[in-house]
């Protein structure tokens, strides 16, 4: 592991965003729904600080096959002289290459992002949340639930917990 090492979510960690069949620890789960293939290790580590992450979430995320290293962050230097290098089949990537092309796409994934995020939270209590969610039709609307996005996280798990994901969130809408 590396500090410049992109993690993704397998389809094992996305079954289990969905299905919640391993009772991960709560900070671990909303480390595995913060891992987007985009992220390189040391701000995934930052924001695993910030929410009470166990400092070995990502080590525990990879040993259940939750995630996958994805490749390395394009101009990251490398912490140690024996970092890893990527596999020879692991693309090399920028921090945000992962990001959605097409304005539907970005939309769609911070909608997503929003909503399993605030069901994690809040579970049942998400549920008028989540119908406004759903009369959402643009990123302009997102934008508008954030400040109540960012009130109902903080209310739940706390204001860390809740700055992080209303961070993550900012950069999805912009």
């Amino acid at each position: 592991m590396a500090a410049g090492d992109i993690y993704r979510k397998s389809a094992l960690g996305m079954a289990e965003i969905a299905a919640r069949k391993m009772k991960l620890n709560p900070r671990v789960r909303t480390m595995l729904i913060l891992i987007d293939g985009a992220q390189p290790e040391f701000l995934l580590r930052e924001e695993g600080v910030k929410v009470g992450a166990p400092a070995t979430f990502l080590e525990e995320l990879l040993k259940l096959g939750l995630i996958e290293k994805a490749g390395r962050a394009q101009g990251t230097p490398p912490v140690a002289a024996t970092a890893a290098v990527p596999a020879a089949n692991a693309p090399a990537t920028s921090p945000r290459a992962a990001a959605p092309a097409d304005e539907f796409e970005r939309f769609r994934a911070a909608k997503d992002f929003m909503n399993a995020t605030i069901v994690d939270a809040l579970g049942i209590k998400s549920f008028f949340f989540t119908l406004k969610l759903e009369k959402a039709g643009n990123r302009a609307d997102l934008r508008g639930l954030a400040g109540a996005y960012r009130d109902a996280i903080a209310k739940a798990d706390g204001d860390a917990q809740a700055e992080v994901l209303a961070t993550r969130l900012a950069e999805m809408l912009r």
